[in-house]
């Protein structure tokens, strides 16, 4: 589980497990899409060609 939080920024942040991201092979610098679904999920994603930390 993941908590919304909020910073001095004014913008809205969360971090995400660390098993999350080595399970889907992702690196610190790489770009992550973030869309919604159909039924109004979010939906995180990468493109191999944004990959920034590589």
């Amino acid at each position: 589980m993941v908590k919304l939080q909020f910073d001095q920024n004014k913008q809205y942040k969360i971090t995400l497990p660390k098993a999350l991201v080595d399970a889907k092979g992702w690196n610190k610098g790489d770009s992550i899409h973030v869309s919604l679904d159909s039924k109004g999920d979010i939906v995180l994603s990468i493109n191999s060609k944004s990959r920034g930390g590589k």
